[in-house]
């Protein structure tokens, strides 16, 4: 039941956003379909009438790099293209690029200082700090558990029992020690229960085709996968372990050797969480512009951008109306603790970390001018909408 209450609530959402914009009063543009910056980063041009022009010269910016563990061309970092694209980096003194790990690990760079951000999975986190590497969460990137499996409408698996003697596709070998603690909370035995393949970037077709059972993917990929029209359903791990997911993570060194960098970070994404949840449709059109190749149809996109609100924010307005609230990137140490708890209990790591060694909120700025962003928001001026449609 739960996979298909997902897979509705999911295509709920995406009429909702969409009848949202269709009420918004803002202006259409018939602008270029080239994009604001080019795929490792870059400021754009896609800010909007009520965005702060009193930004430090694009020579004066601070080169900041956040590094992730798969392609950039996806509609997953629709909040950190905000904050670019409407200049919240700038504002803070910051050039932000984003780029893809090569040949060594997200966290790997961070630690080593070839990049100053990461966003990696707290089981990855917690190894890398066992391991000795110099690392800490400054922000709540995902405020739940945003893992889970797809399956083919017709594959006939409507359960994680299901999934017994079944072959999972994998973009990475590394990501099993992401979705086992999930598998064993529902009664399997990663090891005997489930095969795992490592697809890459073609997993999602191999699933597709039926050569490959299974996809472990999160919320926001199913959703783009979902607009772009894959026939998959979705079973959400959220509901078998509801804790945290994958937070900012930078070197522990910077913290003390340039902490406000990261505070000027921190806030700028914060402040581009907030600009794809008060108008979805304006972050999948900039994230779009940013990059045309991606194939979806419009709806489809702006149904990944809910995704991307659910994943940062929560699913029930309540929850998503408390982060808001009460801090936008505050961590839960409760869910940490639990989090914490599974690393230990499934052998991720060999012994629980004091979590004030792996999470601080200290760098979350709750003052920032929320009225900003949402006229931000509200007054968006649409480049490439129309041709999506």
């Amino acid at each position: 039941m739960r996979k298909v209450q997902i897979t509705l609530l999911i295509a709920v959402l995406w009429l909702v956003a969409v009848l949202a914009g269709c009420a918004q009063n803002s202006t259409q543009s018939g602008g270029s379909n080239s994009a604001g910056g080019n795929a490792s980063g870059g400021q754009g041009t896609g800010t909007a009438p009520g965005t702060n022009t009193a930004a430090p010269a694009a020579g004066n910016l601070q080169k900041v790099t956040v590094v992730v563990p798969r392609t950039v061309e996806v509609l997953d970092d629709a909040h950190i293209w905000s904050a670019i694209k409407m200049g919240y980096f700038a504002e803070e003194g910051l050039d932000v690029k984003i780029e893809q790990s090569f040949g060594t690990t997200d966290t790997k760079m961070v630690a080593l200082k070839n990049a100053q951000f990461a966003l990696p999975s707290p089981n990855f986190l917690f190894m890398g700090i066992e391991n000795g590497l110099p690392l800490k969460a400054v922000f709540q990137n995902d405020s739940i558990n945003i893992f889970g499996m797809a399956v083919r409408s017709d594959s006939g698996i409507k359960t994680w029992k299901d999934m017994k003697g079944k072959k999972v596709a994998l973009g990475d070998a590394a990501w099993a020690n992401i979705i086992n603690p999930t598998l064993i909370a529902a009664g399997l035995d990663p090891e005997k229960d489930v095969e795992y393949v490592v697809a890459g970037e073609n997993r999602f077709q191999m699933v597709q085709e039926g050569k490959l059972d299974i996809l472990f993917t999160w919320v926001a990929e199913y959703s783009q996968l979902k607009g772009q029209g894959f026939d998959f359903e979705y079973i959400d791990g959220n509901e078998i372990l509801p804790y945290t997911s994958n937070p900012l993570v930078t070197n522990a060194e910077y913290l003390t050797e340039d902490p406000e960098m990261v505070r000027k970070f921190v806030r700028a994404l914060a402040k581009g969480m907030y600009f794809v949840k008060m108008n979805p449709e304006a972050a999948a059109d900039l994230t779009l512009e940013q990059f045309p190749s991606i194939k979806i149809p419009w709806d489809g996109a702006v149904g990944a951008m809910m995704g991307r609100v659910y994943q940062g924010f929560g699913l029930s307005e309540a929850d998503q109306q408390k982060i808001v609230d009460g801090g936008i990137g505050i961590a839960d140490m409760d869910k940490w603790k639990l989090n914490m708890d599974w690393a230990v209990k499934t052998g991720i790591i060999k012994k629980e970390i004091p979590l004030d060694q792996v999470v601080t909120n200290d760098f979350v700025d709750k003052t920032w001018d929320k009225s900003k962003v949402e006229a931000d928001a509200k007054n968006y001026v649409f480049k490439v909408k129309d041709k999506y449609q």
